[in-house]
């Protein structure tokens, strides 16, 4: 072989070896990259899962917070510490502190912010009003939650433990001492007798008197309301004013 065809065999055969060697390289890189690319989305994902990776129907996580203002379960005395405060933000939607009028916390009257807010998470819950709640809790108890009369009622919304003996297995309720409880038997009561009754005025007088005693000492007798229901309204509007800051 002649040497000029020895000298092109030569670089014929460096160019094909120097292909190799980049095309070789090349698949090192790409195969580099790609490990590199899974480990960051397998490191990623195990850090922080995006919305879109999550399976469906998965609830999101929730941000709890304290009630609003400084009422916590530690600066509460007993009984109003018997509940955690696990209600989020969302729960409150709506809400609006509300002062207790001077003359009725002068005789004793107190509802703190986090009883406050757990009626009004349960009305919410009930579909009851929360301003006709609280009105009932003013006349009634003149928001004492240790209010009790000689027939048995007791607490905020003055309850009589043997007329609610049913709804307080229902509820899991052993004391209706315990205001939280009390409000819850009160609410689910008032949320009974609105669909059983067409206005506001027959709810709260079958509240008052009972079903059976509404009709036999009010309808009965051709009436629609009683000095209890009309007391109750007009709590309530007085409520709603204040809490609108027109009082």
């Amino acid at each position: 072989m002649g040497t000029g065809r020895k000298t092109r065999l030569r670089r014929i055969l460096r160019r094909k070896r120097a292909k190799r060697a980049i095309k070789a390289y090349g698949n090192y890189i790409a195969a580099g990259v790609l490990v590199f690319v899974v480990c960051v989305a397998v490191v990623g994902a195990a850090v922080k899962p995006t919305a879109s990776t999550l399976p469906k129907n998965t609830p999101e996580p929730v941000q709890t917070t304290q009630p609003t203002g400084s009422t916590t379960e530690e600066a509460e005395a007993y009984p109003f510490n018997l509940m955690s405060f696990d209600w989020d933000g969302e729960a409150l939607d709506g809400w609006t502190r509300y002062e207790v009028p001077e003359d009725y916390a002068d005789n004793g009257g107190y509802l703190p912010e986090c009883m406050q807010q757990y009626t009004y998470i349960i009305c919410k819950q009930y579909g009851v009003e929360y301003t006709l709640a609280l009105a009932i809790i003013e006349i009634e108890s003149g928001y004492r939650w240790d209010a009790s009369c000689k027939e048995g009622s007791t607490g905020y919304m003055q309850v009589l433990p043997k007329w609610h003996k049913e709804r307080m297995r229902r509820l899991n309720v052993d004391n209706v001492k315990n205001p939280y409880f009390n409000v819850l038997v009160g609410v689910d009561y008032l949320a009974e007798l609105q669909e059983r009754f067409d206005t506001e005025a027959e709810v709260l007088t079958a509240y008052n008197y009972g079903a059976a005693g509404a009709y036999e000492h009010v309808w009965n007798k051709g009436l629609t309301e009683t000095e209890y229901s009309r007391e109750v309204q007009q709590a309530k509007e007085r409520i709603e004013r204040r809490m609108r800051g027109e009082w």
